[in-house]
């Protein structure tokens, strides 16, 4: 346990984290920068209050504390200030890195929080061991409506040190991405277990393989419900006879749409793996190194528990790889679909063309029957015209015929046909040539501010 020097060291030192850190490297971590991240970032990953559950228990090796930290959701801020984090980071000596990982939670929308944080340990001094990581994982959210599936964050902090020594202390911080989360109710269990400490004992790393065996299931029931609502729409676009119009239902831009939000949600899954994978690695290799830091001869049963958890960690990573390679083949054939159906579209739109050219063709045969036709009727006009005008000019009051001589007189007023006729024409034909000037004129101007506009 702290004394009270302890406690009024940490109020000091707090304010100058991570370089009031005794192993502190001014080179290697720019305290700056980190510390510039955490406020920039304040507002959606603190909050006012503080409320941290510490479990703190005695074991025959040395001192076991656990730390958890939640969110009110996935999208809220963890339960705890700046201040109450910066001095729980100082009074444990905590290696800045594990700001990455407080970082990925709150409600943020930022594509680099998509890629996890592998969990690196290190040791420096063979006697103590340190690792933080964040666990990404699917999980059903029991939603009524939406998505029944959230992509959520665990974040996992331990250091092991004294190692060799009698006064090894094994301190754990664990953030929850909501209160009672599955994690946490095993990790109550656990505690509550007569052999916790024995446990906790023979192998320090063994709540490493309880975080991740709270999850790791979720993943076979999150690919088959992904392969289930791809094999619905793969059933469907399979047994639809492009030929048949009436099957033309399925092949359009929503079934298209629906298949490439299958394939949006399965983007980060593959990084998400293997960043577990990584991690994992990376827990196994810490738990050989940790093997040989102990000087004294460990019991059968201990060796037992170690096996064990060596054992499980094998088979994490191989479930996270099999899991893997089925979002690849998943991912292959969601693909291989969304293009079957683009080709159908291609092909749909291209008989419909078709279908639209004929009937373009048909109506231009029409117009040009019907243009045939009008040219007949004004040819026979044309014939006519002469004829019709002769016939209407003579007949009107400016000729005449003497019925006794048979002579044929012209009227004194013919002039005004002339007067008339001649004017007429001219006004016409004026009207047409403007128009028809007009018109160019407009079309020009279309044609130039088109090109404007292309350039």
């Amino acid at each position: 346990m702290s004394t009270d020097g302890e406690f009024e060291k940490v109020e000091a030192d707090w304010l100058r984290y991570p370089a009031s850190l005794k192993d502190f490297d001014s080179i290697a971590v720019d305290s700056s920068a980190c510390m510039e991240q955490i406020d920039r970032l304040s507002d959606v990953l603190f909050s006012k209050g503080t409320k941290v559950e510490v479990l703190e228990s005695s074991i025959s090796s040395g001192f076991l504390s656990r730390n958890s930290i939640w969110q009110a959701n996935s999208l809220s801020p963890l339960r705890i200030s700046k201040s109450s984090l910066l001095k729980i980071l100082t009074r444990y000596e905590i290696n800045p890195q594990l700001l990455d990982v407080v970082c990925a939670f709150g409600d943020k929308q930022i594509s680099s929080d998509e890629v996890s944080e592998v969990g690196l340990y290190n040791t420096f001094d063979g006697m103590s061991y340190e690792t933080s990581y964040q666990l990404r994982y699917v999980e059903r959210n029991e939603r009524a409506h939406g998505d029944p599936w959230s992509v959520r964050q665990t974040g996992v902090y331990h250091k092991i040190s004294g190692v060799g020594t009698t006064g090894l202390t094994n301190m754990w911080m664990l953030l929850h991405p909501m209160p009672n989360s599955k994690a946490y109710r095993r990790l109550q269990e656990s505690t509550s277990e007569d052999d916790a400490g024995e446990a906790v004992d023979a192998d320090p790393l063994r709540l490493h393989l309880l975080v991740f065996s709270s999850y790791i299931d979720n993943w076979r029931l999150y690919l088959h419900d992904m392969t289930r609502q791809f094999l619905e729409l793969e059933d469907n676009l399979m047994t639809s006879e492009l030929r048949d119009r009436s099957e033309y239902t399925m092949l359009n831009f929503e079934t298209l749409q629906q298949l490439r939000h299958l394939a949006g949600k399965l983007i980060p899954i593959p990084t998400i793996l293997q960043a577990s994978i990584k991690t994992l690695r990376s827990i196994a290799e810490m738990s050989s190194t940790l093997d040989l830091g102990f000087q004294t001869s460990p019991s059968s049963n201990i060796m037992l528990r170690k096996s064990k958890s060596s054992y499980h960690l094998r088979a994490f990573q191989n479930r996270l790889e099999s899991y893997l390679e089925s979002c690849y083949v998943l991912q292959s054939r969601i693909e291989n679909m969304t293009k079957f159906l683009a080709d159908g579209l291609n092909l749909q739109n291209q008989e419909i063309s078709a279908e639209s050219n004929g009937h373009l063709v048909t109506l231009t045969k029409d117009t040009v029957d019907d243009s045939a036709t009008v040219r007949a009727i004004t040819f026979v006009t044309l014939i006519y015209l002469p004829a019709t005008f002769i016939s209407g000019l003579l007949g009107s009051n400016l000729f005449a015929f003497e019925s006794g001589t048979s002579d044929f007189v012209i009227s004194h007023q013919f002039w005004l046909y002339f007067a008339l006729t001649i004017p007429l024409t001219i006004l016409t034909v004026g009207y047409w040539k403007y128009r028809t000037w007009k018109q160019a004129k407009k079309r020009a101007e279309d044609a130039a501010l088109q090109h404007l506009n292309f350039v």
